[in-house]
């Protein structure tokens, strides 16, 4: 077993388990969030999803034009994106931050994205905000107080002469490269982060979400393989002087593989721990001196596809802290990266600083076989999954959802309702929760337009909802007037 080494002027890193670290016996109260009151323009209340006000924002597609189109009622009836809505460029993920901004958070493969954000104008209208953001890459994305958090492993100028498989080349120190998108400020702030050798054993790391619970910010911690840079410092090495490199023959020799899989001669792509997982705990957003914990129940917890790694870390109304593995580890093509562990769930109690030793939950055993893909938090300790339907994850669809419960007595339930997976084209990528309920954007290839299915996390229930017109509907969420 390896020990994680000093992470010196470190100010990165998110989520994952085990203890490494030392535990903290102070405790942190988080308060319950207070539900919106929702009424009528009579000030009656008329229940979860509808609204007086138009005010829920829906990001729909049609002809590969976007729009945000506004509704007060997400439960029955119709609404169009067609000549309808506020007109925006593609976005790669739609945020809301605090219902007041949406961020339109746009990935360019090697380039710079064009970022937007939006509120809804004292006239009720949602209207897009001033300033355009142009940010680097990203892997993922998060909320921390004031700012939208984007993050990636970035080449940084730190450098080294590789003359084992490069010819005395140059190559060049992975780091994390965070992006800070101020709401109310409307700026940007950037800094970059050391990310070699993050976890002790020689590889470098990027990160999957970023949530605040507690006054502490939570991150999973994803291991990556070894880079050139990581290679030329440790090949050859033995246990005996630290870090070493487990699998040398795994090393690149030449070139290869495009998009998320393309790799460079001279490094070890995937990691070669797949059967563990990593939580970085921080005090504040500048992450720096986190608390590292580790488990070896779960595999790294994210969710992925293609370069983006999906957030599968949240917490519950209580602060408790759950984090989810979907096992993705297990599609790596040799078996000494893959994971030997089903997709499951362990937890972080609020206000400690290590994994629940009595909490496990395999979701993969619950399920009938079948990996998570994705997941989102609904209300107090519910919790909203997307699920593979198939063992082959390139090829397996995403298309059943299910409700996972957390507490005392953990369960999970398939959701009943939704149309047979065989027509259900797409889901939602930003689904929208309040009061116990979830409401997911589903598209079907049966003819019928999308709609908006409202999900009873009790009763792990769908009911069709409002109905779509667009080829597409990408994201839900609330918008409060401007003041």
């Amino acid at each position: 077993m390896y020990k994680p080494l000093p992470l010196l002027a470190l100010t990165a890193s998110l989520t994952l388990a085990g203890a490494l670290t030392s535990c903290s016996d102070d405790t942190v109260d988080t308060p319950t969030p207070t539900p919106p009151t929702v009424t009528d323009s009579t000030g009656v209340a008329t229940g979860p999803g509808i609204s007086a006000l138009n005010d829920y924002a829906i990001v729909a597609t049609t002809s590969d034009v976007n729009s945000i189109v506004q509704t007060g009622n997400l439960n029955t009836g119709s609404v169009t994106s067609v000549n309808n809505g506020l007109q925006t460029g593609a976005g790669t993920t739609w945020l809301f931050w605090r219902d007041k901004y949406l961020y339109r958070l746009q990935y360019n493969q090697g380039n710079a994205g064009v970022t937007s954000s939006y509120r809804m104008g004292a006239d009720g209208r949602v209207e897009e905000r001033d300033m355009q953001y142009n940010i680097t890459r990203f892997v993922t994305y998060g909320t921390w107080g004031d700012n939208v958090i984007t993050a990636s492993a970035i080449d940084t100028d730190e450098s080294i002469s590789s003359d084992v498989f490069l010819n005395d080349s140059t190559v060049y120190a992975k780091g994390l490269g965070i992006v800070y998108l101020n709401a109310e400020a409307e700026t940007k702030t950037e800094k970059v982060v050391p990310c070699e050798n993050f976890l002790g054993n020689g590889e470098y790391v990027t990160l999957a979400g970023i949530v605040e619970a507690g006054g502490k910010l939570y991150t999973s911690v994803v291991p990556m393989g070894m880079s050139q840079y990581g290679v030329a410092k440790y090949y050859g090495r033995t246990e005996a002087d630290g870090v070493h490199i487990k699998y040398p023959d795994l090393i690149k020799t030449e070139s290869g593989g495009s998009g998320s899989g393309a790799y460079e001669a001279g490094e070890l792509q995937w990691t070669q721990y797949p059967d563990e997982a990593w939580v970085a705990i921080y005090d504040n957003d500048r992450f720096e001196n986190p608390t590292l914990i580790r488990t070896d129940r779960i595999s790294y917890a994210c969710g992925r596809f293609k370069s983006q790694y999906y957030q599968t870390i949240w917490p519950d109304s209580a602060g408790n802290v759950y984090v989810f593995s979907a096992s993705y580890a297990k599609n790596m093509s040799d078996p000494r990266q893959q994971t030997t562990l089903p997709s499951g769930v362990v937890r972080i109690k609020a206000g400690q600083k290590q994994f629940d030793p009595d909490f496990y939950f395999d979701i993969e055993q619950a399920s009938g076989g079948y990996q998570m893909y994705r997941c989102w938090p609904i209300s107090g300790d519910y919790f909203l999954l997307q699920m593979y339907t198939g063992t082959n994850l390139s090829k397996a669809g995403k298309t059943r959802l299910a409700v996972f419960k957390g507490g005392d007595s953990p369960s999970f339930r398939y959701v009943e309702g939704l149309p047979d997976q065989e027509v259900i084209s797409s889901l939602g990528s930003t689904p929208y929760a309040e009061q116990g309920i979830a409401w997911m954007p589903v598209v079907t290839s049966d003819g019928a337009q999308p709609a908006l299915y409202r999900i009873d996390a009790a009763t792990a229930t769908a009911t069709r909802g409002l109905e779509v017109v667009a080829s597409s509907v990408s994201a839900i969420g609330k918008l409060e007037a401007a003041r």
